[in-house]
C-alpha cells in the first residue's frame, strides 16, 4: 500500500486524502500496524545521517517502541477492549496528517529541526496512548494519563528533560477544552518551531480526519458508540446533523500547512452538508 503518494507527482491534498483512504483500506482487511505507520511517517520526513543527533534518535526510537506498545495491548491483552473512535487507526491518522504538516511546515521554512521534527511524531504517539474511550473528569486527565504511561519508555531511551517537556506541554493541551486558546497563543504569528506551535499542530491533526476528509461523518458515529458505552450523555447526538454541525464550528485551524491542505475550503463543505 502506498501511504505516501510522491508530493512531486500529486498535491498535498491529494496525499492527505490517499493516505486516510490506504489507512481504511488496511485496517478493514490487512492492518498495516502501529510501529510499520510510525516507520513509514519517519522514512517519509527523510531524516538524513547528519540530522539523526542524539536526541532525534532517541525520541524516534521511542516513538516506534509506544508504537508496537499500543499495537501489542490490543492484539494481546484479553481485559483490554479498542475504543471506536480512539483507537489505533485514529492514532495512524494523527500519526500522517502531522507527518503531512511537518514536511510542509519544513519546506515552507526552508530549513529543517529534526528534534522538533522528532518531537512532533512523539507527541502524535503519546496524545492517546492510554484513551480509555470516555471524556475527561478534569482538564486534560486522559493525556496526562496517557505521558504518564509513555514515561517509562522516554526514560528508557533517555529522552532529554527539554523534549520531555515540550512533548508534555503538546499532549497535555491536546485537550480539546484548550484548543481555542491554544490557536489564540499563535494568533498572528508566523509559524516557527516552539512550544506553542507544536501544540497547534497536535491540535489540528487530533481533528482533521473528523472536520475536513470524506470520512468525517463515519468518525462521527464511531465516538458516538464510543461515547454511548462509556455513558457519556451526548452520545446520541454528536453524530447527528446538528451535533456535527457544532463540533465543526468549533473547530480552528491556524497554521500555514493547514491551509495548504486547504483545510478552511474543506471544512465549509462539510459544514454546509450538516445544513
Amino acid at each position: 500500500m502506498n501511504l505516501f503518494l510522491d508530493t512531486k507527482k500529486v498535491s498535498w491534498p491529494l496525499c492527505f486524502d490517499n493516505a486516510l483512504k490506504v489507512l481504511r483500506v488496511s485496517w478493514r482487511h490487512q492492518w498495516l500496524g502501529l510501529p510499520n505507520v510510525m516507520k513509514e511517517c519517519v522514512n517519509f520526513l527523510n531524516f538524513q545521517e547528519y540530522e539523526l543527533t542524539k536526541n532525534t534518535r532517541q525520541m524516534l526510537s521511542a516513538s516506534i517502541e509506544l508504537a508496537q506498545i499500543f499495537e501489542d495491548k490490543c492484539l494481546e491483552r484479553s481485559d483490554y477492549t479498542e475504543p471506536f473512535y480512539h483507537n489505533r487507526l485514529h492514532t495512524a491518522d494523527v500519526l500522517v496528517v502531522m507527518t503531512l504538516q511537518v514536511a510542509i511546515e519544513t519546506e515552507h521554512l526552508k530549513s529543517r529541526s529534526s528534534g522538533w521534527m522528532a518531537a512532533a511524531l512523539l507527541s502524535a504517539i503519546v496524545h492517546d496512548f492510554e484513551h480509555p474511550g470516555r471524556v475527561n473528569q478534569f482538564p486534560s486527565e486522559i493525556e496526562i494519563n496517557s505521558l504518564v504511561a509513555a514515561l517509562p519508555v522516554l526514560k528508557k531511551y533517555h529522552v532529554a528533560a527539554e523534549w520531555v517537556e515540550r512533548v508534555r506541554y503538546a499532549v497535555e493541551r491536546s485537550d480539546f477544552s484548550m484548543v481555542q486558546e491554544n490557536h489564540r497563543s499563535v494568533q498572528n504569528q508566523k509559524f516557527d518551531w516552539s512550544q506553542d506551535w507544536l501544540a497547534v499542530l497536535l491540535n489540528e491533526a487530533d481533528i482533521m480526519g473528523s472536520s475536513i476528509s470524506v470520512f468525517g461523518q463515519e468518525l462521527s458515529v464511531a465516538l458516538s458508540e464510543e461515547w454511548r458505552l462509556s455513558n457519556v450523555t451526548d452520545f446520541a447526538t454528536v453524530a447527528t446533523r446538528a451535533g456535527r454541525a457544532r463540533f465543526l464550528t468549533s473547530v480552528c485551524f491556524s497554521s500555514h500547512s493547514s491551509r495548504v491542505l486547504m483545510a478552511q475550503e474543506k471544512l465549509k463543505s462539510q459544514l454546509l452538508d450538516t445544513l
